[in-house]
């Protein structure tokens, strides 16, 4: 899927709202909106009329660590909520930003999965962690990401994810390179999410240059997206 790049006086965004329940938003920042911090997405969120009391992050640390919303701040790579009136983000520059919501329980979470998170099979822990009896009933974004046209890896990386995923990956060959955005969205199947609740955006950000943040094109002054998911009061 290629959603629509909307725009706004704080820069550019994705609404996929359209894709949760109908008392969920889910939003992602493009390069170059005015922030991601709680406040300005606080106002972002409240210039689309929707009031939201707060917005939960945690300090991304490349694992495979999920949290309570309320147990934020902490160290912590993906975050789980209940409540009305609050959101969880998660910020991204190339790893997957991944959100998640349970059409029968309400629950909602944010993940951050670079290579050390998708190895430790972080999408699959969130999941669990939002605590609903089927799989079935959640519906997945798997936002943009760096595409396997841009993410070589050596071949003891590789070796990690072969070992990991037996069978999931193909031939390395003479030019290893991993599909994180593919190996989130089957495990989430693998986990019973059915492939029709599951949406991938279809952007290579290394390769969506003026609309991605990329660390691995722009190196330090790369920015970063906001993916954030949540319901209102």
């Amino acid at each position: 899927m290629l959603s629509e790049v909307r725009r706004c006086a704080q820069g550019a965004y994705l609404d996929l709202s359209g894709l949760f329940p109908a008392d969920t938003f889910a939003f992602l920042t493009l390069k170059g909106f005015d922030g991601t911090d709680a406040g300005t997405l606080s106002a972002f969120l409240a210039g689309r009329g929707l009031s939201v009391g707060n917005v939960h992050r945690v300090e991304q640390i490349h694992s495979g660590t999920v949290v309570d919303a309320r147990e934020a701040p902490c160290g912590a790579d993906a975050l789980v909520g209940r409540v009305r009136g609050e959101a969880v983000r998660v910020v991204t520059a190339d790893c997957v930003p991944i959100l998640l919501a349970d059409a029968e329980t309400g629950a909602y979470a944010a993940v951050h999965a670079g290579w050390k998170g998708t190895l430790a099979r972080i999408v699959q822990s969130a999941a669990s962690r939002m605590g609903g009896a089927r799989p079935s009933s959640l519906i997945a974004y798997v936002g943009p990401a760096v595409g396997p046209c841009c993410y070589t890896v050596d071949t003891g990386r590789y070796a990690l994810f072969e070992d990991e995923f037996p069978g999931w990956l193909p031939p390395a060959g003479d030019r290893p390179a991993l599909d994180l955005q593919a190996l989130n969205a089957r495990m989430l199947e693998a986990w019973g999410v059915p492939r029709g609740s599951i949406h991938v955006e279809e952007r290579c950000t290394a390769c969506s240059v003026g609309l991605c943040c990329s660390y691995r094109r722009d190196g330090d002054g790369a920015g970063r997206m906001a993916a954030l998911i949540g319901m209102p009061a």
